[in-house]
This record gives C-alpha cells, structure tokens and sequence, in this order.
C-alpha cells in the first residue's frame, strides 16, 4: 500500500477510524489499541498497549493484549477489515462457551483477526514466539478452537465482504465500490 494500512482513507475516513467507531458502538467502550506506534494513534483517544516481545507481527500483539487484558478474553479485530458485521459480534459473544479460541471461518479461510481469544492460550502463544513461530495459527492445534462455520455465517446472513481484508490497492477499489454499493 505505501503507508501504513491504518490510515488509508476508506471514503473520507481512515480504516482506524471506521473500526474503532465500530467496535465501540458494539461493545459501549473504548476500545484497546495494540500497537508500538503510540504518537501516530494518541489522537484517537484509545487506551494503547505495546508489544511484549518486538517484531512479532499480528501473534505478538494478541500476546500483548492477552497480557494486558483486565478479562478472561478479548475479541480481535484487524485495523483494515472495515465491514465488522455487529450481528455476527454479538452471536460469537452469546455462542463463546469455554473454548480459548472462538474464530470465524468463511469455507476453507479462517479469521484469526476476528476471533476471541482467550487467556488460557498465552502459555502456547508465549513459546511459539520464543521459538520465532509468528503465524497466528501456529498453536492452534494445541488449544481448544471452536469454529464459526460457513452454514451458522449464513444463517444469521452475515456478508462475506465483513472479512474483507484491505492489503492492495485493488482491494482498497473494490471496498469503496462496496462501499458505495451499500449507499445506493
């Protein structure tokens, strides 16, 4: 992209910007923002916490939140998926049992930056960064994770573009044309 993700405009705001307003319009708070780049976010108010370990990528931050998490849990959103669908949030809040992970999965593709999380994962999270594994699936296999599938998604009539990842321009494109889309 060029820039950092977070601040690329979708419309007239930053991807930062649509999540954070949705997810605290679902959740009635503030959210926590993980990032190592305090001064760039400050603006927006959000309580920020750092990496423990640098360099991570995107399991070294739900470490960090897990840390940091007054609570037995925390729900994951990505700063550039900007279509979180708030029925789909609220069902994966009601559906959360006590498995550690609950993760959405549309056919074969999972979503691990729109699943709970849950405390009890950070002892495999914490050695598989200490052995350089960064993948946020890696450890899967060695917690309990309960999937959203496909058929539940379609049920409750959740649209796949909520899983829409902006990483190109050609996907920041097609996210303004669905954008626009849903305006008309």
């Amino acid at each position: 992209m060029g820039t950092s993700k977070s601040f690329v405009k979708l419309g007239s705001q930053p991807l930062i910007e649509i999540v954070i307003q949705k997810v605290t319009d679902f959740f009635h708070k503030q959210p926590v923002l993980i990032t190592n780049q305090f001064a760039d976010y400050r603006y927006l108010g959000c309580d920020m916490v750092g990496d423990i370990i640098q360099g991570k990528g995107p399991l070294g931050g739900i470490q960090a939140g897990l840390i940091k998490s007054v609570t037995p849990y925390i729900f994951v959103f990505a700063c550039d998926m900007p279509f979180i669908d708030k029925t789909l949030v609220h069902y994966m809040l009601n559906r959360l049992g006590r498995e550690d992970i609950l993760i959405p999965r549309y056919g074969t593709r999972m979503e691990p930056l729109h699943a709970i999380y849950s405390k009890r994962c950070l002892p495999a999270i914490t050695a598989h960064l200490d052995n350089d594994r960064r993948s946020v699936q890696s450890f899967f296999d060695e917690v309990n994770v309960v999937y959203i599938d496909q058929a539940e998604m379609n049920r409750l009539q959740v649209p796949e573009y909520c899983f829409l990842n902006i990483n190109t321009r050609e996907e920041l494109d097609n996210a303004k044309a669905y954008l626009d889309n849903l305006r008309s």
